[in-house]
């Protein structure tokens, strides 16, 4: 698969995956453990995504919300590698909010 077409597949895989997630209840999302400890919920990646990493992350903000995201990596040469991160903050009411573009630097 070209370059371009597996980071679109990857992209496309983190989008279906946040969205799966976004339906879980807070309750559930709240139980999993603290990055670096990996939730219980398997992301099932693609056999044609095997290049990429894939992290299921999720802390909890000093707000009470949660905060899922989804970090991917792919290496490329030397430790030079793509790190893209997605995801979402989840209040307890089951609200859901993107990612700042802080949140995002602070997850890549």
């Amino acid at each position: 698969m070209a370059s371009e077409d597996l980071k679109r597949s990857a992209a496309v895989f983190v989008a279906d995956c946040l969205e799966r997630l976004r339906k879980l209840p807070f309750a559930e999302i709240s139980g999993w453990p603290d990055y670096p400890s990996p939730p219980p919920t398997p992301l099932e990646v693609p056999e044609q995504l095997r290049r990429y990493t894939f992290t299921l992350m999720k802390d909890r903000l000093p707000s009470g919300e949660v905060r899922v995201a989804i970090q991917r990596y792919r290496y490329r040469f030397l430790g030079i590698g793509d790190m893209k991160a997605d995801g979402f903050v989840l209040a307890p009411d089951g609200a859901t909010r993107p990612l700042s573009e802080q949140d995002i630097w602070d997850l890549t």
